[in-house]
């Protein structure tokens, strides 16, 4: 029944506002959970700070072992996450087959995926080290990065399931294992990181396993779901779980540009942190780790209202409807710039209420406060980065907006901001987050200009060309 395929936008009289928002809220709720789990699970950690716990770093060694550990899953991630844009063209061509091979493909790219995470874990002590990193901090973001690592194939095949479900237009599914598994993750932090009920008293290690348990959760939820008799009668029969050398080579030509910019995008912030503000000793490293924190709560609901325009556009553009696409792409950044908007007007208003919730120290404060003013600024233009990406991948359109945006990430944000710090070190952390908040801004005006260009109209993803319709 291949009409089954695109029921979302069968219906004239369904507006594209109304189509993106059915999409969006269970994707931005989705994407909202992880990110109140990732917030109150640092403000759990801080509270060891509070106490003197661990030296007093594990806000600091949370981010900077996570952060590290994401930089090859964020290349992973964003390898599989074309998935959505391959099963949202393939739905927007009735094809009935396509969403589920590129699927399968990608748990095969998270099955083998071990064989890089793994390794790493030896490279990780050393890495601190070349930064300087003298212990606490160093023991304790090497144990956390350790077990980020170990479970980032987990994480990988929840990312292609999602990615598969949103492509066909149901995010419930991508919403149902997130909460579930943001529940587990938080109900083992009060658990382990305090060892409450009983448990024991893990403190930094409880929050590491926490966090691996609830991929794993997200992860089961997804493949129960997937294995279902409903998806097992449709997607797991005629041999569609087998490695596909074809299909394969085209998630990794339209993913790889998209897993290499997110993954550059991850390490150069990486790089911007650890060696660039942390320069500035453990009070710049605590204060950075708190507003990124509130960064988190800014962006990723913004990444879910990406991810659901990103779904809408690629069945818009696979059906031949450019002048939906565009309109979804329209609403999306409206919808996006007010969310972000809003968050900006927030961290320059209540910055300093806002650095209290996690850090105690006067001088930790003040350097939140300051960091947060800069984050201000660059709201509207982040806004743009996270929805035109979106569009821009959806429509396969991934290796030239790849190559000049990490070019302005290394060029101002990493050279820019070691410059930054020693040629004019009387400015403290506000030399480095200069460089940075001119290299988003530049980022967000060079993704919105490229989709507004258009050049993605000549490619066809799926190697079947339709003529487009006509604009509505």
């Amino acid at each position: 029944m291949p009409h089954a395929m695109s029921t979302l936008t069968a219906d004239p009289r369904q507006t594209t506002l109304g189509v993106l928002l059915r999409l969006a809220v269970p994707s931005v709720a989705n994407t909202l959970s992880l990110t109140c789990m990732q917030f109150v699970d640092g403000w759990m950690v801080s509270l060891l700070d509070r106490h003197g716990i661990g030296g007093s770093v594990n806000l600091a060694a949370t981010f900077n072992g996570g952060i590290t550990a994401f930089v090859p899953l964020a290349f992973f991630n964003g390898l599989v996450g074309v998935v959505s844009t391959l099963a949202s063209q393939a739905t927007g061509r009735q094809l009935e087959d396509e969403p589920a091979r590129y699927a399968w493909q990608g748990l095969w790219i998270a099955a083998l995926s071990g064989l890089i995470f793994w390794p790493l874990i030896l490279a990780l002590h050393p890495l601190f080290q070349l930064s300087g990193h003298t212990p606490p901090l160093l023991t304790s973001e090497t144990l956390f990065a350790s077990y980020m690592l170990w479970a980032a194939p987990l994480n990988v095949a929840a990312t292609a399931l999602g990615n598969f479900f949103l492509g066909l237009h149901k995010p419930v599914h991508q919403f149902t294992a997130g909460l579930i598994g943001n529940a587990l993750n938080l109900l083992l932090d009060w658990l382990l990181i305090f060892g409450n009920l009983g448990c024991p008293r893990l403190n930094l290690l409880g929050a590491a396993l926490a966090t691996v348990a609830g991929s794993a959760g997200s992860l089961a939820v997804l493949l129960v779901v997937f294995g279902s008799p409903a998806y097992r009668r449709r997607y797991a029969g005629r041999g569609l779980w087998r490695p596909d050398s074809g299909r394969l080579w085209k998630l990794l030509r339209i993913g790889a540009p998209a897993g290499v910019l997110f993954a550059d995008d991850i390490l150069c912030w990486t790089i911007f942190t650890v060696a660039w503000v942390d320069h500035f000793g453990s009070a710049a490293a605590e204060a950075q780790s708190a507003v990124m924190r509130y960064l988190t709560l800014s962006f990723m609901p913004a990444v879910g209202l990406g991810l659901a325009v990103g779904a809408l556009v690629g069945q818009r553009i696979g059906g031949g409807d450019i002048a939906g696409a565009c309109e979804a792409v329209g609403w999306g950044f409206r919808l996006s710039l007010m969310w972000m908007g809003l968050c900006g007007l927030a961290f320059w208003l209540f910055g300093r209420p806002l650095a209290g919730l996690l850090v105690a120290g006067p001088g930790e404060i003040n350097l939140v406060v300051q960091m947060l003013v800069f984050a201000a600024v660059f709201q509207i233009f982040d806004a743009m980065n996270v929805v035109y990406i979106s569009a821009l991948r959806s429509a396969g359109d991934t290796l030239v907006p790849s190559l000049v945006t990490m070019g302005l990430a290394w060029s101002i944000c990493v050279v820019g901001g070691g410059a930054m710090m020693h040629w004019f070190a009387g400015w403290g952390v506000r030399g480095p987050w200069t460089a940075a908040t001119l290299y988003i801004c530049l980022g967000g005006l060079w993704n919105g200009w490229r989709w507004k260009r258009q050049a993605w109209r000549s490619l066809d993803v799926l190697g079947e060309r339709l003529a487009p319709r006509s604009a509505r």
